[in-house]
């Protein structure tokens, strides 16, 4: 149930977003909300540089928050502390999230509660050190990945062979640092390729086959989990959700040729919830709708005795 509160009511959950892709996956949430007795109100871009003085009046209230707009950064996050004083809960927490954003602060924790991730080497941002002498790359093998310390997904990077890649690459983030990664070749399970994006959501563990070369989804079946063990994805997620705190994310692992799972992309928010019915790199259908159920049934057990 979606509607304009007034100063006497007050929404179940409150969901911010502004990516015109995401609206397939907002009317999705909505309508499960409904169908759980979860009142919703939807701020799209057009309302968002009115929401801070509208929480702050008590013109919008809500018990719980799911913001999909803040990590665009500028005027997309004006309404962060607006949101902290009048929004009691948040189904991501800011500061959880701005502390999975540096991927060597995640790389870090992974390692150290034992879970394997590619190796990494860290260098100073191009402000700091515009001349970087030429450093081995050895240890990274003979392809790896360059992002930014802050940077979003990896699945659509390309790796990289060659010294004068990083110091082009690194100008384009001339603040920050950057990180080189090893880059994973994945096994072949049958004949697809052991790379995975698994979504977390409340609680529950959602894993699907995502290629990464052609970046299809597809949700792993109980035969699949059966057949290949693959049950370990559900198990490392789980870790990697106690590590981070959050209750809505993905993150990406593979089977590397050593039979080792790596976690290549450590956590993701927001998700990319593109429906695959509407792109073919989206996720499937199925999964999304579940994920819709997941979140609507935890805001009603959070909310249930607010009323």
């Amino acid at each position: 149930m979606t509607f304009t509160p007034n100063q006497h009511q007050v929404a179940d959950l409150l969901i911010l977003w502004a990516w015109e892709y995401d609206a397939d996956f907002i009317t999705l949430l909505e309508r499960t909300c409904a169908a759980q007795g979860v009142s919703t109100h939807i701020c799209g871009p057009d309302a968002l540089a009115q929401l801070p003085a509208r929480l702050d009046a008590g013109e919008i209230r809500a018990r719980v928050g799911l913001d999909r707009v803040w990590d665009w950064g500028g005027d997309y996050e004006r309404h962060v502390e607006a949101m902290q004083r009048n929004v009691p809960l948040m189904i991501n927490e800011y500061a959880r999230v701005r502390r999975i954003w540096n991927k060597l602060t995640m790389h870090m924790a992974l390692i150290a509660h034992g879970l394997y991730a590619p190796h990494l080497i860290l260098l100073p941002a191009y402000e700091e050190q515009p001349n970087l002498p030429r450093l081995d790359l050895t240890p990274l093998g003979g392809q790896f990945s360059v992002k930014s310390v802050h940077s979003g997904g990896s699945g659509v990077l390309e790796p990289v062979t060659r010294w004068e890649d990083v110091l082009a690459q690194r100008r384009e983030w001339p603040s920050e640092q950057t990180i080189l990664q090893a880059w994973v070749e994945p096994k072949l399970l049958g004949k697809r390729r052991a790379w995975f994006r698994v979504f977390y959501a409340c609680g529950s563990t959602f894993p699907c086959w995502a290629d990464d070369r052609t970046h299809i989804q597809e949700p792993v079946s109980p035969e699949d989990e059966s057949r290949y063990q693959l049950g370990i994805l559900r198990g490392l997620t789980q870790q990697i959700a106690g590590l981070c705190g959050l209750n809505l994310f993905s993150t990406e692992i593979a089977l590397d040729q050593n039979n080792l799972w790596q976690v290549c992309d450590y956590v993701n928010d927001p998700c990319d919830f593109r429906l695959k019915s509407a792109a073919a790199n989206g996720v499937p259908d199925a999964v999304v709708a579940a994920i819709c159920d997941r979140i609507a049934g935890w805001v009603k057990r959070r909310t249930r005795g607010a009323h």
